[in-house]
């Protein structure tokens, strides 16, 4: 579907207001986040690049929510292996376009929302296509790509996320440029009386994807405190590193100490990669890189429903205003059930 057919379907979203029966419904989060936040998730426009089972969980809890439109990018056909982790494809999809093939069980699970499927590559998308969006989200998507689309919203001034679960593990960058919110804090009075709800706006200033991987000055983190960062910080981009040199993710079943092994090319990824940020080697373990090395390529459900809930919820709290988003990078590990936000970025030293 070209960018004027996203246009034309996506125009009905434009200043829409919200009817009495769209209150009914969404009563709930009104009372949550109030009217006037409502009707800025009910005004927006995403973008979902990539439709497997971390997008599914991001699409479902939008959809529900009831923002204005989601469009769905895929260039890929739908495998036998897709039926694993994702709820919007049947064995009947075998051979379809995954974007296309999706679009319809999006749509029924909130017809409000006007959902749209694109069957075109993302490379072959001109700067103008991101402009009409409020949000652009890349799932499982190349180093090159992330730096590429990152760049293009901060120029259009649009709010970009990337993620992936990768087995056990997944993460989520955020670059919003600049965002502004609000924090509600409550003060208690008597019993009898309602507390008072107080406002207060805050600012952030984010930095873009590119900017973060440049931070080098790990050093001046204490030892102690370096080591208990998730290793899984480390491994995000030793894996966009690796396909980077490789034009493939690495091979799961390849975890030899043969020279000419992935795992042993990953170890020299991390070590070069790991020096050239001051950060010691050792940090990054070879019992982790063997257990990210058989996950790197699996989707497992309940890991692409925790990392694609946090990612959906962040996403809505960015469209309604209320709270701080996801500053910069969300990581989690499946195997201690942690998730950890931490700020990356040269010339800080609060990492989390």
């Amino acid at each position: 579907m070209s960018s004027s057919n996203v246009n034309a379907e996506n125009s009905s979203v434009q200043n829409a207001v919200i009817t009495e029966d769209e209150a009914a419904i969404y009563d709930r989060q009104i009372r949550l986040w109030g009217l006037e936040a409502q009707q800025r998730m009910l005004n927006s426009k995403i973008l979902m690049v990539g439709m497997r089972g971390l997008s599914n969980e991001v699409c479902k809890n939008l959809v529900l929510a009831g923002i204005g439109s989601l469009t769905i990018l895929d260039d890929q056909k739908v495998t036998q292996e897709d039926l694993g982790a994702q709820f919007f494809l049947s064995a009947d999809d075998i051979g379809k376009n995954r974007a296309v093939a999706s679009r319809d069980r999006v749509r029924n699970l909130n017809p409000r929302v006007v959902v749209t499927a694109d069957s075109d590559k993302l490379a072959k998308k001109p700067e103008e296509f991101f402009n009409q969006f409020d949000v652009i989200c890349l799932t499982d998507c190349d180093l090159d790509t992330l730096i590429h689309v990152n760049e293009i919203c901060r120029k259009f001034d649009k709010k970009f996320y990337a993620a992936s679960a990768m087995g056990l593990f997944g993460y989520i960058f955020c670059d919003l440029n600049y965002h502004a919110y609000v924090i509600e804090t409550k003060e208690d009075k008597s019993d009898k009386e309602e507390p008072d709800v107080k406002r207060i706006k805050r600012e952030t200033q984010y930095v873009s994807l590119e900017t973060s991987l440049s931070k080098n000055d790990w050093a001046q983190i204490k030892f102690k405190k370096l080591k208990k960062i998730s290793e899984v910080l480390w491994a995000i981009p030793i894996i966009w590193k690796f396909k980077q040199n490789e034009c493939r993710p690495p091979n799961p079943d390849d975890t030899s100490n043969d020279e000419n092994s992935d795992f042993m090319k990953l170890r020299s990824i991390s070590n070069e990669y790991l020096k050239s940020i001051n950060v010691e080697p050792s940090l990054f373990t070879n019992v982790f890189l063997k257990q990210l090395l058989q996950n790197v390529s699996a989707e497992i459900s309940p890991v692409c429903a925790i990392v694609g809930g946090i990612l959906a919820q962040d996403i809505l709290k960015v469209l309604s205003q209320k709270g701080p988003p996801i500053n910069n990078f969300f990581v989690f590990n499946g195997l201690d059930c942690s998730g950890i936000v931490y700020q990356v970025e040269p010339g800080k030293k609060a990492i989390s």
